[in-house]
């Protein structure tokens, strides 16, 4: 059985954001399909935007923390402690943005929207039955 400090233990948990980012895009992708068969194209173009803004809105928070992270523990981060909040709040203004678009072009996309927009939740939910799994399966 492997320690918990080991380095495949390690090298598992670091690759977990990344695995994330893959698990939003298979995600997207399935969701898109059943939208287009059971929902047809409004809902699919809003889940296609939802998903687009919860990727990239997962990218700049990764972005943030790593940034904040460094300014805090090191000091030295490039990045001023302003940029850093008007990014955070300039991600919550982009779904609103968007929600607020799609629903004036349709209430049917804004339901794919939505929908789009949980992606990160699946997308955690995954990651989490995968560490869980492979913790137990490998003892770590």
């Amino acid at each position: 059985m492997l320690e918990p400090t080991s380095s495949g233990a390690d090298e598992f948990f670091a690759g977990a954001l990344k695995r994330i980012r893959r698990y939003m895009v298979a995600a997207a992708a399935v969701g898109l399909v059943v939208c287009l068969v059971f929902f047809r194209w409004p809902v699919a173009t809003g889940f296609l935007a939802g998903a687009i803004v919860s990727y990239v809105n997962h990218r700049w928070l990764e972005r943030a923390v790593d940034a904040l992270g460094e300014r805090i523990t090191t000091g030295e981060s490039k990045e001023r402690g302003g940029g850093i909040v008007l990014r955070a709040a300039l991600r919550y203004a982009f779904i609103a943005i968007g929600a607020y678009v799609i629903f004036n072009v349709s209430r049917a996309g804004l339901y794919g929207f939505l929908g789009g927009v949980c992606l990160p939740i699946v997308a955690v939910a995954c990651e989490v039955a995968v560490e869980v799994f492979v913790t137990l399966r490998r003892g770590f």
